[in-house]
């Protein structure tokens, strides 16, 4: 291929780089060196976005996620996500524990914590992400994180790890991850997410009136209390 500029070529470049990151998030060490485990699944869950639509649609999730919640910091990385070229999401799904039983999640078994949280791993799918999870395996996510952002930089492809836009990618169901952490990729002359300020948002200003609810929980009132009710409108 024969590109005049950058410009022409970022969508590939960004989407190449992409794939490499994925392919290193799924190659990264795994407690045990598990990764595939008498038939299991792959559990560590790889999916790259780049269509501007449903970049947007990720932002505008955030800013109702935002004012739910009445933070502004969603509503900064709603502005981050409209300026990148691309993001990779790198999650647990279908994940299984090492039996290792090393007790860092308070039980003396893997299989005494599994069975222990497995009614409220399914009563917090209202919540942003859903869990307990297996504290190796959280573990084992980050090390496959870090490896993706290493090959994003030995490329020279900005990126930023980040978990708001991960939630919106789960709720909106991009992703099947119980928990996952986004790498944001742009290729510009300085990274987007440097300097990224952050808003100060007035959450009842009229052109955040019809921000639909996200069906997530906790919200907060207006008074600052947290709701923590599933079927609670925004707070207002």
């Amino acid at each position: 291929m024969v590109f005049k500029s950058i410009e022409e070529a970022r969508a590939d470049v960004v989407r190449t780089v992409g794939a490499l990151c994925a392919a290193a998030a799924v190659t990264a060490p795994k407690s045990g060196g598990q990764l595939f485990l008498r038939g299991k699944p792959l559990f560590i869950e790889t999916v790259f976005v780049d269509e501007r639509e449903t970049l947007k649609r990720l932002a505008a999730w955030m800013r109702a996620r935002g004012r739910e919640r009445r933070q502004d910091l969603w509503f900064r990385d709603a502005a981050f996500a409209e300026r990148i070229d691309g993001v990779l999401f790198i999650g647990l799904k279908d994940w299984y524990p090492p039996i290792y039983d090393c007790g860092a999640c308070g039980f003396a078994t893997c299989a005494e914590f599994m069975e222990a949280t497995r009614a409220q791993r399914a009563q917090s799918e209202v919540l942003e992400f859903r869990g307990p999870h297996c504290n190796l395996r959280d573990i084992d996510l980050g090390i496959a994180v870090g490896s993706a952002a290493k090959a994003a930089s030995l490329h020279n492809v900005d990126t930023r790890c980040q978990t708001r836009i991960a939630v919106a990618a789960r709720k909106l169901r991009l992703i099947e991850s119980d928990v996952a952490v986004a790498l944001s990729m742009s290729v510009t002359h300085k990274n987007p997410g440097f300097d990224a300020r952050t808003p100060v948002v007035d959450y009842d200003a009229p052109e955040f009136a019809f921000l639909p609810p996200t069906g997530t929980v906790p919200v907060k009132t207006r008074e600052g209390r947290w709701l923590h009710r599933p079927d609670l409108d925004t707070g207002e």
